[in-house]
């Protein structure tokens, strides 16, 4: 699978480029008419969950001071891994009419070129816009059977080994470089300990050129604001744990007190470096740790600004 990044460039209702990067998150968007589909929509909310899906939904979202439309359903859509779809129609004087706001969230879906799981209860007609789809018919004896045939086989065609990534390697290097500062190797063996514990987050690890302080890089550019926030409180989480231990470490051999006096020596100068797409998602972060703050320095910087800082060094496309 294809792990380069593919951001949405071009807005659907005419608005500046969102910049919203394709299933970017481990989450299932699901359209449905909030009237028709209550037992289904418990059901796959309980389906999803089990399997560590996140579940965005149009009805459970707020979107205070922000377009409606981009934060609800539109970015949705776009960041989600998969997404579900239930055409079942609404009853209206007798007659059964297709819901208008699922079958644009379907378009969208389509349009995106999304991986979609489209469900209709057995008993009813798809619009003719659509009847010609691939869709899963379903009673209530079956749904739950069919919902998780389709829920499993999403996952396995959708989930990427890698999260994607920016391109742009050598302008990255050289940014840091003009930094002051380098990929640790790991030759040392608390180099090699503080990588372990950033590296499940998606952090690599950095050194100044004198090898004395530490900087834990995360490329995030591929991933949503929420869940950068997240992983940097996690690591700090970590880090912080991990000095709390150190008195143990030393009553039980694992560590010397001199060893113990360099280590917080190394932590009080550890800095947090986050690379993100967009200015907006460096301003939700910003805001989060400037409210609640953490016990490191954390600076988050855009690839634009990033690029910035490499164009402006001597002789750079000449």
């Amino acid at each position: 699978m294809d792990n380069s990044i593919r951001k949405n460039e071009v807005c659907v209702i005419g608005l500046p480029r969102c910049d919203f990067v394709f299933s970017s998150t481990r989450s299932c968007f699901i359209g449905y008419s909030f009237e028709e589909s209550t037992l289904e929509m418990n059901l796959l909310r309980k389906l999803l969950q089990e399997r560590g899906m996140l579940v965005e939904e149009a009805a459970g979202n707020l979107a205070p001071g922000q377009n409606a439309f981009c934060a609800k359903i539109c970015s949705k859509i776009i960041t989600s891994q998969f997404c579900i779809i239930l055409l079942n129609n609404e009853e209206i004087g007798g007659r059964e009419l297709p819901n208008a706001n699922v079958n644009m969230e379907y378009g969208l879906m389509l349009g995106f070129n999304k991986y979609v799981i489209p469900f209709q209860h057995q008993k009813q007609t798809l619009p003719f816009n659509v009847a010609g789809l691939d869709t899963i018919k379903y009673d209530n004896k079956n749904f739950e059977e069919k919902a998780i045939s389709a829920i499993e086989n999403a996952i396995a065609a959708t989930t990427q080994i890698n999260v994607p990534q920016d391109s742009g390697d050598q302008s990255l290097k050289l940014f840091l470089l003009q930094r002051n500062v380098l990929i640790s190797t790991l030759e040392d063996e608390g180099e090699r300990a503080l990588y372990r514990l950033g590296e499940p987050l998606g952090f690599n690890l950095f050194t100044n050129f004198g090898g004395h302080e530490v900087v834990y890089f995360g490329r995030f550019a591929a991933i949503r604001a929420e869940s950068i926030i997240w992983r940097i409180r996690k690591l700090a989480e970590i880090l912080n744990s991990r000095i709390a231990s150190m008195p143990f470490r030393v009553k039980t051999g694992m560590v010397t007190t001199e060893q113990v006096e360099m280590i917080k020596q190394i932590f009080n100068t550890l800095r947090f470096w986050i690379l993100v797409s967009s200015d907006h998602d460096k301003q939700l972060i910003v805001t989060n740790i400037t409210n609640d703050p953490i016990s490191y320095e954390v600076e988050v910087i855009t690839l634009e600004e990033a690029m910035a800082e490499v164009r402006s060094l001597p002789g750079y496309g000449a």
